[in-house]
C-alpha cells in the first residue's frame, strides 16, 4: 500500500526530541523528511546511551523513516543552499528558539515570499512573543510551568517526572497543525505559519482541570481525578502492583464490594454514593490496599473479570511487551539494518489506516549519509556539492 503523504517533502532542522517526533510521525505517514544536522556534530542525541551501535536507542527510534544530510546555515553558501532545497518543499519544521531562523536568514517571511505553498512549522518552548521568550526551555520546565507535574507529583516533595510529555505533546501538535495545513493548502493553494510551542500543547492538554479553575476557581491537585474517578492502585499478597477503576455506573462499586468481600461498605455513610467516596477517598483507599493483600495478583484479576470491574496490571516494560493485547495489535516492529548488522527492534506506529500503509523504516540515518543524493535531486551538481563539501558547508 502506498502511504498517505506519498509525494509530501518536509525538511526537518531539529535537535533532541519535539521536532524529530514531529518528523517521524510524518515520516511514517509516507513523506520523504529530510533532516538536516550541522556538519560534524549533529544532533546530540545522536550519542546518548548508545551500546553497541552507531547511535542511541532514543535518537534511532524519533528519526527512522527519514533521510539525513549535513549543512552549515551559518555559512552564506549552506544559506544558498537550503533556501534552494525549501522552494521544493511542501513543509519545514524546526525546533530552535524564537529568532534564530530568522538571523540566519531563512525564517517563515523569506522562505514563504519564495514558496508560497510552504507551509512552516515553528516549534518553540513559550511561543513567538512574549515575557519569556528568549529563556532556554526545556521538557522539565514547561512540564511545571504549565500545570502537568502539579496533576502529577506530591507537591511538598516535588521530584521531576518522565517521559519528556512536553516535548512529546508539542510533537504530536505541530504533526496535527501541519496535516491541517498540508488540507486546507489544497483548497486555497498557500501554505500557512504552524505555532506549536511546548507550553501551549501541555496547557492544551490539561484542558478539563484548567476549564474546572477557570470557570468554578477549583484548583485540580495531583490525587483530585483519582477521587473523581475513584481509581485505586492496590499492591497484591505476591507483591504486585494493579489499578482498578470504578467511576460510573454503580454497578463498579457494588461489583468491587463483593469481589473484596467488603460488602458492609454499601451501608457505610462515607461511602453510600460516589460523592461520598469521593470525598472520602483516603478512607477507601486504606481500605481497599489493606484487602488486596489477601490474594496473589492473578486471583484478583479473575474476580475482577468475572465481575467486569475495569483492572489491570501496573506494568514495567518487560511485562508491557509481554501481554497478549500488545501483541495483538501489533507495536512491536524489527527494522532492517546494513548487512551484518543486528535488526533493530523498536515500538511501531501508534495508529493503523485501513487503506495507507505506515513505515518503521528506513532506520535514522547516519550523519549526512544522503546529503549528496538529496542536493542532486535539488538540482545541484555534481561540482557544486563537492565544492559545498570541499568549503566545509556540508
Amino acid at each position: 500500500m502506498s502511504g498517505a503523504l506519498d509525494g509530501i517533502r518536509v525538511l526537518e532542522l531539529s535537535r533532541y526530541v519535539a521536532a524529530p517526533v514531529t518528523g517521524k510521525l510524518l515520516g511514517e505517514l509516507g513523506a520523504d523528511v529530510i533532516k538536516i544536522e550541522t556538519p560534524g556534530a549533529g544532533d546530540p542525541m545522536r550519542h546518548w546511551q548508545s551500546g553497541d551501535r552507531e547511535h542511541s536507542p532514543q535518537f534511532a527510534v524519533y528519526n527512522r523513516t527519514k533521510r539525513g544530510i549535513t549543512l552549515d546555515l551559518k555559512h552564506p553558501r549552506g544559506v544558498e543552499a537550503f533556501l534552494r532545497l525549501a522552494d521544493s518543499a511542501d513543509a519545514v519544521v524546526e525546533n530552535f528558539r524564537p529568532g534564530v531562523m530568522d538571523r540566519l536568514g531563512v525564517g517563515w517571511q523569506v522562505l514563504s515570499e519564495r514558496n508560497p505553498r510552504l507551509i512552516y512549522c515553528a516549534i518553540t518552548g513559550f511561543g513567538p512573543t512574549g515575557p519569556y521568550v528568549d529563556r532556554p526551555a526545556y521538557d522539565t520546565v514547561i512540564s511545571a510551568m504549565g500545570g502537568l507535574f502539579s496533576q502529577l507529583i506530591d507537591l511538598e516533595r516535588p521530584q521531576p517526572v518522565g517521559p519528556a510529555f512536553s516535548d512529546l505533546l508539542a510533537g504530536l501538535t505541530a504533526g496535527h497543525g501541519i496535516l491541517a495545513a498540508l488540507h486546507a493548502r489544497a483548497g486555497t493553494g498557500r501554505g500557512q505559519l504552524v505555532d506549536a510551542s511546548m507550553l501551549r500543547a501541555v496547557v492544551g492538554l490539561l484542558a478539563e482541570p484548567g476549564s474546572v479553575f477557570l470557570d468554578q476557581g477549583q484548583d485540580t491537585m495531583s490525587n483530585t481525578r483519582q477521587r473523581r474517578a475513584q481509581a485505586y492502585g492496590l499492591v497484591s499478597a505476591d507483591r504486585r502492583p494493579f489499578v482498578v477503576h470504578m467511576s460510573v455506573p454503580e454497578k463498579f462499586w457494588l461489583a468491587v464490594t463483593e469481589v473484596f468481600d467488603l460488602v458492609d461498605l454499601r451501608d457505610d455513610e462515607r461511602f453510600v454514593d460516589r460523592m461520598a467516596r469521593h470525598d472520602n477517598y483516603s478512607a477507601l483507599d486504606e481500605i481497599l490496599k489493606e484487602a488486596a493483600l489477601r490474594r496473589t495478583r492473578a486471583e484478583w484479576f479473575e474476580l475482577l473479570e468475572l465481575a467486569d470491574v475495569p483492572h489491570g496490571p501496573i506494568n514495567g516494560f518487560a511485562e508491557v511487551f509481554d501481554d497478549p493485547q500488545v501483541a495483538e495489535l501489533g507495536l512491536v516492529e524489527t527494522v532492517e539494518m546494513a548487512p551484518g548488522e543486528r535488526p533493530l527492534t523498536q515500538v511501531g506506529p501508534s495508529l493503523r489506516l485501513s487503506d495507507n500503509a505506515l513505515r518503521v523504516g528506513p532506520p535514522a540515518p547516519g550523519l549526512g549519509q544522503h546529503t549528496d543524493q538529496v542536493l542532486q535531486e535539488a538540482g545541484f551538481t555534481e561540482s557544486e556539492v563537492a565544492a559545498l563539501r570541499t568549503e566545509g558547508v556540508i
